[in-house]
């Protein structure tokens, strides 16, 4: 049973949380605007270097865009030296798409000061809370790709 106080601290919650969301999008732009790209290929330049491998239609999975708009977001970022395209050894028709680790060491530099700034934000947290917040974010995230499967899904 929700009480005014629950309710209206819950309210606060999610707005703290769209409002993170929205923060962090704004700090990923300016790095890829720093870097000379579109927000839309340095989030594909992530999903690329967060995997040893990847192929445009993995991409496209994790990205929620088609493969048509991936391929030509590949064709930008290698052309830009950011990614290489290598034929798979097992099986020469596919092609993953890896990251150029001399690009990537390009990006950190640029998050240093929001990582001095995070770990100053959770000094005062122990390990339980720190626990909590690594569970809540995992199921927030889970929920929103859950929610943008569903939109997508929906017709009109």
């Amino acid at each position: 049973m929700s009480t005014p106080d629950r309710e209206a601290l819950l309210k606060h919650l999610q707005h703290e949380l769209t409002q993170t969301i929205a923060d962090g999008v704004l700090l990923q732009q300016a790095v890829a605007d720093r870097l000379g790209l579109s927000l839309g290929d340095f989030k594909c330049l992530t999903a690329v270097s967060e995997t040893e491998e990847v192929t445009a239609g993995d991409l496209a999975t994790r990205t929620g865009l088609t493969t048509g708009a991936v391929t030509r977001m590949i064709d930008r970022l290698e052309r830009g030296g950011w990614v290489r395209r290598e034929h798979d050894r097992q099986d020469r028709r596919r092609v993953l798409v890896r990251a150029v680790p001399e690009r990537l060491a390009q990006i950190e530099p640029l998050f240093t000061g929001m990582q001095h700034a995070w770990a100053q934000a959770l000094a005062e947290y122990d390990d339980k809370q720190i626990q909590m917040l690594l569970t809540l974010f995992t199921r927030m995230r889970a929920v929103a790709r859950q929610q943008a499967n569903q939109i997508r899904a929906t017709t009109g």
